[in-house]
């Protein structure tokens, strides 16, 4: 079973609540029969976390015991006022405690799956450590174990849109329902930003703006991927603050309807 670093953008406008649960739990059970040791790092509530296993039917506890699944409280694990590169050793030191309680003979792999604390999200100082965080692994990611990113739709609503970008940008896939992961590209991420143009100006003028866009980078499409910030900043001086902040917006919504689990 290959690796891959991905990124899981739950939708809270979905009209089942909590209708990711099911799925996620199942997926770590796959991996724990498959020999694997999981680490859930996801929810606020160890306790309560038990709870929605065993209620889905899940041994948890058995699994818990023998090591094989490791239940972490989100807000205690992430923390803006911790660095990433500690972030990412405790990690490590958490898949460590993990073997060596199960034994290295008996586990096949890791798998990480992690949702940052609520509290990454109260400034845009502690988002901008959040992305760094993401970057970092991405960088570092050697393909070792399956890491598992969690975030959702109402997360993303209090990001900057390049920020959103960055994350993306920061992963090998996207996941949605049924366990599928899709590819992220440079491509698709174009795609995204131009759909959410049409959607707010119409394809005629967005055509015009995205014609104008290319030429402040240089006509290279993938320089407004890698540089969100900048395409952001375009946008506010093309259209104007008010006008901006409602193109922003459309465009923020076409990356969650196609990035969204």
């Amino acid at each position: 079973m290959g690796h891959t670093h991905s990124i899981y953008v739950f939708d809270t406008d979905a009209p089942e609540k909590d209708y990711w649960q099911p799925q996620i739990f199942s997926q770590v059970t796959r991996y724990i029969s498959r020999g694997y040791a999981v680490v859930y790092v996801a929810e606020q509530n160890e306790t309560a976390t038990v709870q929605h296993f065993s209620r889905l039917g899940f041994p948890v506890e058995d699994d818990i015991e023998s090591g094989a699944l490791t239940i972490v409280n989100k807000d205690v694990f992430y923390s803006p006022n911790v660095r990433g590169h500690l972030l990412s050793e405790q990690w490590s030191k958490i898949f460590a405690a993990a073997e060596k309680k199960r034994g290295k003979e008996n586990i096949k792999g890791f798998v990480g799956i992690g949702m940052p604390a609520d509290s990454f999200f109260a400034s845009e100082m502690y988002q901008q450590r959040l992305v760094d965080y993401e970057e970092l692994v991405a960088d570092e990611y050697s393909g070792e174990f399956e890491a598992m990113c969690c975030y959702t739709t109402e997360k993303f609503d209090r990001m900057p849109l390049k920020y959103i970008i960055m994350l993306l940008n920061s992963h090998q896939n996207t996941a949605h329902r049924g366990g599928q992961l899709k590819r992220w590209t440079r491509e698709r991420c174009i795609e995204i930003i131009q759909n959410g143009l049409n959607s707010a100006l119409g394809p005629g003028v967005a055509e015009l703006i995205f014609s104008i866009l290319l030429k402040d980078f240089g006509m290279d499409r993938n320089a407004m991927v890698m540089f969100p910030d900048k395409l952001e900043g375009r946008l506010r001086f093309l259209l104007g603050t008010s006008a901006a902040d409602i193109v922003v917006d459309k465009v923020k919504k076409e990356f969650k309807k196609a990035t969204a689990y």
